[in-house]
């Protein structure tokens, strides 16, 4: 019954999306050449001709957003992940449209093309809403509702627990908890009781009628899950693994598919696939923008370090970046000529200090307000470095706190910044290291597009005045 009830609801979703798919074509045929005040200089097409693209559009787009699986059932996916995959399989539509018309002669508009994609986009995400809006009120009065055992009685489980107390939306209603230990029958872990052990897994799932039963045991139960494994094997419940890495550092972890076997990423880069694409776009823009807005100012403080003191106007020096690949980043100089040679510790590897003497006289004002860093806009341009990302090291520092600070490498999963989340919160220079590396893994777990924007423009108000900047 439950199966029959979410191929029906496919099923509508499947032609919701292709009324969909027909409205926005025609929304942007109506758009091109009668509500948008822009001249057709070869004329009105006949409406024939679109509706005729229409009926090839429609079946090839579903396909589209099939392969994408956007027809599965997948209560607990999140929104932004629903929408960036629609935009995706409607880009990839729009693009096949535009193929389509080029190998006809060009036939169709390319404005009702750009239009199409835009108003498709507009519309599924508005549908989306207003679906999870109603599924979220039909769920939340104990309706459309799937039942749901949890295998474990530890720490795993209860997460598991609470993610789903969390989201009532998902509509999953918990029966109990099955336990390892025959002792624990009979008890209640977060006001759940549990209702069995291993061993009594397909008879509780067949009686309640369970549809999916999670596994959620620790490491050291393992025997205890194989038999929960075997037990299952024929039954028809959903069974969903869910791994326990309580002693592994996780960063951005999720499950791959390698060549049909599933693989655990613990520690993975927000940088992958489109999200790779969208940060090196807003990167070259940004880099390539910035270098023409402030050619004026860069020649200006080019003449100005020749002038201050004998050198050269530019200092590269050796850092560790993506995956830690080095590179040579660029910086106005700042300090007299040989100053590394007076910093001290291995291979002259160190910080600046208050009141530094190796400063040249426009070094302090350079470094105050981060001006010596503007040439790193080249280094952003080429693929060396980010807007916004942690800072780089260099490799002596790097040798030196990999083997004494726990998940420093961790930072090296994304390109080094100009400027990051640690230096926006104060933390430049001198500072303490460890506080640096804690924000560095908050903004790999948590970037965005939005979260760069953030801190680009944080990075005006604070960093150009920050007292740590010396």
């Amino acid at each position: 019954m439950f199966a029959r009830s979410r191929q029906l609801f496919a099923s509508a979703m499947f032609v919701l999306d292709a009324a969909l798919v027909a409205a926005a074509w025609l929304v942007a045929y109506w758009l091109r050449f009668f509500a948008l005040p822009i001249e057709a200089p070869l004329g009105v097409p006949p409406l024939r001709l679109y509706l005729w693209a229409c009926a090839v559009l429609v079946p090839m787009s579903l396909l589209v957003l099939r392969s994408f699986r956007l027809y599965r059932s997948a209560r607990t996916a999140r929104l932004g992940h629903e929408l960036l995959s629609l935009t995706q399989s409607l880009a990839v539509t729009s693009a096949l449209a535009a193929l389509g018309s080029y190998l006809v002669r060009g036939e169709l508009s390319r404005l009702v093309i750009i239009l199409f994609f835009f108003t498709a986009v507009v519309m599924f995400t508005l549908s989306r809403l207003a679906l999870r809006a109603w599924l979220r009120s039909v769920r939340r009065s104990g309706r459309n509702l799937r039942h749901v055992l949890i295998v474990g009685t530890g720490p795993l489980a209860e997460l598991v627990l609470e993610k789903i107390r969390r989201h009532r939306d998902f509509g999953l209603a918990v029966h109990g908890l099955i336990a390892a230990d025959p002792a624990l029958v009979g008890t209640e872990v977060r006001g759940a009781p549990v209702i069995g052990v291993i061993d009594d897994l397909p008879r509780l799932a067949d009686e309640q009628g369970v549809e999916i039963i999670y596994l959620a045991l620790s490491r050291p139960e393992w025997q205890a899950e194989e038999r929960a494994l075997q037990l299952l094997s024929d039954s028809t419940a959903a069974v969903r693994l869910v791994p326990d890495l309580s002693q592994a550092y996780r960063l951005n972890p999720s499950v791959e598919d390698f060549d049909g076997m599933p693989v655990v990423l613990v520690t993975e880069s927000p940088e992958q696939g489109w999200n790779a694409v969208v940060k090196r776009a807003f990167d070259l823009v940004g880099s390539f923008v910035g270098l023409l807005l402030i050619s004026p100012l860069l020649a200006l403080l080019a003449i100005l370090v020749r002038l201050d003191s004998p050198g050269p106007i530019l200092y590269t020096q050796e850092r560790v970046g993506l995956n830690g690949r080095r590179f040579r980043m660029i910086k106005f100089r700042s300090m007299r000529v040989g100053a590394d040679a007076n910093l001290g510790g291995a291979g002259g590897a160190g910080w600046t200090t208050v009141d530094d003497p190796r400063r040249t006289r426009l070094g302090a004002t350079l470094r105050k307000l981060s001006l010596d860093e503007l040439p790193q806009l080249w280094n952003v341009l080429v693929g060396d470095m980010s807007l916004v990302g942690p800072r780089p090291e260099q490799p002596e520092h790097v040798d030196r706190f990999r083997a004494s600070i726990p998940r420093y490498m961790l930072r090296h999963h994304v390109r080094a910044g100009m400027t990051g989340w640690a230096q926006v919160n104060g933390l430049r220079g001198d500072t303490p290291l460890e506080d640096r590396i804690q924000y560095d893994l908050y903004y790999i777990e948590h970037w965005s597009l939005v979260f760069d924007l953030r801190i680009l423009l944080l990075t005006v108000g604070r960093v150009f005045r920050d007292a740590s900047a010396y």
